[in-house]
This record gives C-alpha cells, structure tokens and sequence, in this order.
C-alpha cells in the first residue's frame, strides 16, 4: 500500500461516514442516482479494505521494521565480535577467534535466514566463552542485548530484501479496487452539485468529504554507530541532530542511534558528548534503503571557538537548505505561469482569428 493509497482509504472512510448520518441520507434518499452511488461507495470501499488486507497478509514483501532491526543486530554482533577476537587473539585462542566475524557486512547483506543463523552462532561462541573472554572486552549485559535485538529481528515477519515483492495478483486486486473507489468519489462530487443552493451545509460537508487527505512523505531510516576513536569501541550517550529530521536519538549501549523518519537527500549531523569533541558530518540519505554509517568522535574539551564554527557551519547548511527550496519553488512557479501565458496567447490568437 503506497501513501496515497493510504489516503485514499482514509477518504473513502470519512464519505462512507458522512453517507450514513441519516440526516444526510434522509437528504438524498428521493434521488434513485445519488441512493445508488452512496450505496455502491460503501460495497466498493469495503472491498478496498478486504483487498488491501489481503494484499499486507501477504508477507513476502518488503518490511521496513525488519530492515531496522537487521541493521541494529548486525551492528552490535559485529562490534562485540572484534572486541572479543581482540582478546581470544592475545590468548592466542585463534581458533575460537576465528568463529567470529567483525564485518557488519558479513550479517546485514545475507539473506534474512542466513543472517539470523549467523547472529546465533557468534553470539553462541561469545557466550560460551565469555569467561575466557573477560569482562573488560566483553560483558553478559552486551551479550542479552544482542540476544534481544537477534530475537527482535528473527521474530518479525516479511523480508528486508524483497522491495514491493508482494504478490502481483493481491497487489492487482487492490489498486484496481482503490481506483474503482476514487471514481465513485467522482461520480458523488458530479451529483451533488445539485444539492449546491437547495441544501448548501450538505453540499459543503459531502465536497469536504471528498478531499483527498494530505499525503504524508515516505521517510528512509538512518542507523549511525557511534564509537570512540581512541579506543575503537561503541560510545553511549551521544546526542545526534540532523538537518533533515526534528529527531534527536541518543547512542545506547551498543553505540547505535537510530532516525526513523529522514527523508531522502543530503542531511548534516551534529554529534555531540561531554568530554568528547562535537563530530559534524554531512550524509547522503538514499530513499527506500537502510543508510548505515559509521562516526567516531575523538575525547576532548569543545574550545569557544570550536563552538561558534559549528554554529557557523549548521546556520550556513540551514540557509543553503532553504534556498535552495525557495529556488525550486520559484522555478516551479515560473513554469506555471509561462504555460498560463502560452494559453493566453493561444487564446487571444484564435479570438482574433475567430473575429476576421
């Protein structure tokens, strides 16, 4: 279901209601053509929902929570794994070492079932072994939130790969059956003009029923890892900004902070900690795909001047922001009036034309 189609629903509901107040059916109850289309509004608008229903029961399709939660899992086994192999290498246990993977890649780009067989066996390895390990590389308390964010991931259904792969017969039946409703809207619209100046708070109330709710953006989720740069390990408690989302995630334990509704472009991003030096970052946000990155900040006291230039730089990707949304207005605005011009000329030339 795309995010008009969303809306669409939500329209259809808000006419349907209206339709049934008896008041307002009391008002075109004499009319045999407006009774018929209300009627076949509600049949068609039913059967919208049943096959929009049927369409998300089909879980071969793509599933954003699950994306997110891959990406999490795979990022914090990935991590407690180098840490871990850091350890079992200097006890020269390279054979146990060798059971663990420090690439996110290695989880996060398998197939869904693969990745989860994966996460388990390295988590199973560590937590075997998490006495020999020590507590200073690797800790239980990391180990049960891997644990939680593995069974998170392996409990979703539907699938991180396979984008708008559902069913193309389900998928078929419900666009078709949400067009056939936008045209019983239209149908309402045409027939209630006759309503316009005999019962004009009906007339108004069925035309605002008939608007089309806004549609709401499609947002793209950005996963960051944060991690100490003098040591290499995940770093908690970092508060991060970005341009593009009125979010402000804080690192967990495993480093991770999540933005769940960034829409898609370049976005720049603060982040920040007491004892650490601010990290200013600009990022390329791709729609419909997990963007996963990396940011290290490095321990120091933020200078005054440190400050101001931050500042500085964030005011100046704000204002490059809503220029470049001012210029795009502009030129959308130019071409619609040079199309509105090129009429008008057409017009007046077959006036002209029509009057010789």
């Amino acid at each position: 279901m795309t995010n008009r189609q969303a809306a669409q629903e939500t329209r259809n509901v808000t006419v349907c209601a209206f339709l049934q107040v008896p008041a307002n059916a009391a008002i075109y109850a004499g009319s045999v053509a407006f009774s018929t289309i209300a009627t076949k509004m509600q049949t068609d608008s039913d059967a919208a929902v049943v096959a929009g229903n049927n369409a998300l029961a089909d879980n071969t399709g793509y599933s954003l929570d699950k994306v997110v939660a891959k990406e999490a899992a795979s990022e914090v086994a990935a991590q407690l794994c180098a840490s871990s192999k850091v350890k079992l290498d200097l006890l020269g246990n390279n054979a146990i070492s060798d059971l663990l993977h420090s690439a996110v890649t290695y989880y996060s780009t398998a197939k869904d079932a693969i990745c989860g067989n994966r996460l388990m066996s390295v988590y199973n390895a560590m937590y075997t072994n998490l006495e020999m390990i020590t507590a200073d590389y690797l800790t239980e308390t990391e180990l049960t939130t891997l644990l939680t964010k593995i069974n998170s991931y392996t409990a979703l259904k539907g699938s991180s790969s396979l984008v708008n792969n559902n069913s193309p017969v389900l998928t078929k039946e419900y666009n078709t059956a949400i067009k056939l409703t936008s045209t019983d809207v239209a149908t309402i619209k045409e027939l209630a003009k006759f309503y316009k100046k005999p019962q004009p708070l009906f007339y108004a109330g069925i035309m605002k029923a008939c608007k089309m709710p806004a549609v709401t953006v499609r947002h793209t989720p950005v996963i960051i890892t944060i991690t100490d740069a003098s040591t290499t390990g995940v770093l908690a408690g970092v508060t991060g900004t970005l341009t593009k989302s009125a979010e402000t995630p804080v690192s967990n334990v495993a480093g991770i902070m999540t933005y769940a509704t960034v829409s898609a472009g370049s976005a720049t991003g603060t982040f920040a900690k007491t004892g650490f030096i601010t990290t200013i970052r600009t990022i390329n946000i791709l729609r419909g795909k997990t963007n996963s990155y990396s940011v290290a900040l490095v321990p120091g006291i933020m200078t005054a001047e440190q400050e101001e230039a931050i500042s500085t730089r964030l005011a100046q990707v704000i204002a490059d922001d809503k220029a470049a949304i001012a210029a795009k207005k502009k030129a959308r605005k130019d071409a619609i009036d040079a199309v509105a011009a090129a009429k008008l000329l057409e017009t007046e030339a077959i006036t002209v034309n029509s009057e010789e």
